[in-house]
């Protein structure tokens, strides 16, 4: 999944822009597709983090999305 498509939101879910990442938080009334979407993020995440949040009911109602930390293509001089 495109990550930079994932974060133009859409009609089950909306994205907040967080410090170190964004969250995507489910839509009132579109909680299954949140679900499945959470899921297909989670399976096919590359290059990010994707942790899921979830409701007092133990279901995902959110998820936090960080991308991976880059590793430097050069050594820090001392």
């Amino acid at each position: 999944m495109d990550i930079d498509t994932l974060l133009e939101g859409g009609p089950s879910y909306g994205v907040i822009d967080a410090k170190d990442g964004f969250l995507l938080y489910g839509r009132e009334g579109h909680e299954a597709a949140f679900r499945a979407l959470a899921e297909e993020v989670e399976a096919s995440a590359a290059g990010y983090e994707v942790i899921p949040l979830t409701d007092e009911d133990d279901r995902c109602d959110r998820l936090f999305i960080a991308p991976l930390a880059e590793e430097k293509s050069f050594a820090p001089r001392s």
